[in-house]
């Protein structure tokens, strides 16, 4: 990513922030201090996509995309907060994760609280523009609880994976870039709603790759945190469909617990599936910015290819 957009994301996040701020009025306490311990120095990622979808169309108003991007964050955020409390995940962000610091009860009850806000800020915008965000909310919901269905099973097919990651991932990222452009040119939205689906699947996949692939410093968690979750994700398909050996290992490993052989088979996912996933994420990329190249060029345009590159580029 080249010095003159991290310069731009970095503005554009300020103002992203901003927005947030305005948005975020709760009347309880409690329920600020649950969101501010999540929020934290996220991404971003798709209060920019609205943005620079109805930027690339060539928006009026550009404060409506930050509005609309930001109820989006909102509902990230609220999934991250749920997210923590199944997971049992400690941290968030590189700080305590809500319900560790404030309780289950109130991470829960803020959750729904930034997605009640969220739904209530989009209703002053184009109804198409409420649709896309709430069908996003809704499927979202549903990855969720297949995802926890298919904990900790070996028998979990490629179709398995791609459907969970669209709808706990994809499908956002999708709303987010259909939905800049409903707010510029509806005319376009099916163009965006195309570049986000893949976008979001090659961020999701990399994602999953980063789990084998990074420095456990640099990614602020030890690899093979996925295996420990019961999560059978594309590195890890890819490796089982060469070694059906493998298969059996992790299922002892989903069994047993016995992390002592864990060193061993994130080993063989590495050498027998790392790679395959890599260009999995490295093709939905392509895609998404061919999407892209029926539009006219533009500073914003250029942003949108520049992020599907980043997907795929990013140390974490």
């Amino acid at each position: 990513m080249n010095i003159k957009l991290k310069l731009a994301i970095k503005k554009d996040i300020k103002a992203v922030n901003e927005a947030l701020a305005v948005l975020i009025k709760p009347e309880s306490n409690l329920t600020r201090k649950v969101y501010e311990q999540v929020i934290g120095d996220g991404k971003r990622l798709r209060p920019l996509l609205v943005l620079y979808s109805a930027s690339a169309l060539g928006i009026d108003e550009p404060k409506d995309a930050l509005v609309v991007g930001s109820a989006v964050e909102l509902i990230h955020t609220a999934s991250l907060l749920h997210d923590d409390i199944i997971d049992d995940a400690l941290y968030r962000r590189g700080k305590p994760a809500s319900h560790t610091v404030y309780g289950i009860k109130p991470a829960v009850m803020g959750g729904d609280y930034l997605y009640s806000l969220a739904y209530n800020i989009v209703l002053d915008y184009d109804v198409d523009v409420a649709k896309a965000i709430s069908r996003a909310a809704y499927i979202l919901s549903e990855g969720e609880i297949e995802e926890i269905e298919q904990a900790f099973k070996v028998n979990i097919g490629f179709d398995d994976y791609y459907r969970v990651i669209y709808k706990k991932t994809a499908v956002l990222i999708e709303a987010s870039c259909e939905s800049g452009a409903i707010l510029a040119n509806k005319q376009f939205s099916p163009v965006f709603k195309e570049y986000g689906k893949n976008l979001g699947l090659a961020f999701q996949i990399k994602d999953d790759c980063l789990d084998y692939q990074a420095d456990p410093e640099v990614l602020g968690k030890d690899v093979g945190i996925d295996l420990k979750e019961g999560k059978i994700t594309l590195p890890v398909l890819y490796a089982m469909d060469e070694d059906p050996l493998l298969k059996e290992k992790i299922a002892d490993f989903f069994d047993k617990k016995d992390e002592s052989v864990l060193a061993d088979i994130v080993l063989s996912v590495k050498e027998k599936g790392l790679n395959k996933a890599l260009d999995k994420a490295k093709e939905f990329s392509v895609k998404a910015k061919e999407t892209l190249k029926g539009l006219k060029d533009s500073t914003y345009k250029g942003y949108l290819e520049a992020i599907a590159d980043y997907a795929i580029e990013r140390e974490k």
